[in-house]
């Protein structure tokens, strides 16, 4: 860059600030953020004509007048300081337009953007302020600092875009969320219940034979709802490799107006990618196709990307709760799965649900493994003891009447769960 670029950069600059910290001074009512903004713009407006005029007066042959030059290249420090400008400028004057006679300018700035403009401004001041004591190499070593620190800065944006792109994309796909729910049922466990079901011949099974479909049949109470958590619980601690994917749906009949195929289909598709965003690109094709004519993708565009998705790990286990409170009405547990048998064709997708005892989803089932959900005598006495304060001080202050209790209780439930709070199954 020559003399007479360099300085048109800081009179560019000048030119703008000047009208920056006329906007500051005439905003109404705005915080303690907008005062400093205020400052520091001035006070760097004021040092950066200082340095305009040391450059006038200097020589392009001096070392430091070489050095200083490395404050106006592309993306340096005087472009990353204008642009701080122009962002003040465009959210209090409407894009950049002034705004009509007598109407005032609005703070409209967040924490966060206030403290990425300040670094900028204070970086930039720094820099300036070794730059007015004319020595070249402490100058240079702070450039290079500097360009450090906004590679940096770069970096950190653009994976804060990524992830609320992420987000929003996922958003988009489903609403969906079964994670509040999933940890809150496991809040509920005592501590080792369920053990029985994990250590099941059946479970081992399922999780190492490819396709395989594990059918947990129960009574109302019987604890199926508690047995899917502990099994997703399980899955989503024991898987390490990224490989391997787990998705869940948790049924519940006083929930059923979102309950299409469409959408829970497309729930499953979100917890793939949630867990997995390098398998992100079918469903950034579906939000590409629809999201500009605000329209939704069909039931076969979600599935294709399901399929799609699904081929990217070398495993797939999905948990489905409570089978009998889905919505059949107007045949959604049937295609529902129907699209599930078809995955299973496909991939090795490993399908695990619990149900009522109703004929249609029984006969659904009559080729996979079954493990029928029963509470079982180690699981109610583990609840028994965790609810020990509960009882009468004479039970609390003796060992023997404290057995003689779990051993009714164990007796008198025939298969029933114990629930800890409000039945959630």
């Amino acid at each position: 860059m020559d003399p007479l670029s360099a300085t048109a950069s800081l009179i560019a600059i000048l030119q703008l600030s000047s009208k920056v910290v006329a906007y500051l001074t005439d905003v109404k009512n705005a915080s303690k953020e907008h005062a400093k903004c205020a400052i520091e713009a001035s006070n760097l407006h004021s040092l950066l004509l200082n340095l305009k005029f040391r450059l006038e007066e200097g020589s392009a042959e001096m070392p430091w007048y070489t050095t200083v030059r490395a404050l106006a290249v592309e993306n340096g420090p005087l472009d990353q300081f204008k642009e701080a400008l122009e962002l003040l400028q465009t959210k209090m004057t409407n894009g950049g337009r002034m705004h009509k006679a007598g109407e005032a300018l609005i703070w409209k700035f967040k924490k966060e953007e206030v403290n990425g403009i300040l670094d900028r401004m204070e970086r930039l001041k720094s820099m300036v302020e070794i730059a007015l004591e004319m020595d070249h190499f402490k100058l240079s070593q702070a450039i290079e600092c500097n360009t450090r620190a906004i590679k940096d800065d770069t970096a950190s944006v653009r994976l804060h875009v990524d992830n609320v792109e992420h987000r929003d994309l996922l958003e988009w796909v489903s609403s969906a969320d079964f994670s509040t729910q999933q940890s809150d049922i496991i809040k509920r466990k005592q501590e080792g219940t369920g053990k029985w079901f994990l250590d099941s011949p059946e479970v081992a099974r399922w999780q190492s034979e490819p396709k395989a479909t594990l059918f947990c049949p129960g009574i109302p109470g019987a604890g199926k709802t508690m047995v899917s958590a502990i099994a997703v619980e399980h899955l989503l601690k024991s898987t390490t490799s990224s490989s391997v994917g787990v998705a869940y749906l948790f049924f519940n009949y006083k929930s059923q107006e979102g309950q299409d195929v469409t959408n829970l289909l497309a729930t499953i598709l979100k917890q793939l990618v949630q867990s997995q965003p390098s398998l992100m690109e079918p469903v950034k094709r579906l939000h590409k196709e629809h999201a500009n004519k605000r329209t939704k993708p069909s039931t076969d565009e979600i599935f294709a990307s399901l399929k799609s998705t699904v081929l990217g790990f070398s495993t797939v286990h999905i948990v489905v709760d409570a089978l009998d409170e889905c919505r059949n009405d107007d045949g959604t547990r049937r295609q529902f799965l129907a699209h599930m048998q078809t995955l299973q064709n496909k991939a090795d997708v490993r399908l695990l649900a619990t149900s009522r005892f109703l004929p249609d989803i029984v006969d659904k089932f009559k080729t996979a493994m079954r493990l029928e959900i029963r509470a079982s005598d180690e699981d109610v006495r583990r609840f028994v003891a965790g609810q020990v304060h509960r009882l009468p001080n004479c039970i609390q202050r003796k060992q023997e009447l404290q057995i003689l209790v779990q051993d009714k209780i164990v007796e008198s439930v025939g298969g029933m769960h114990v629930p800890s709070r409000s039945p959630v199954y």
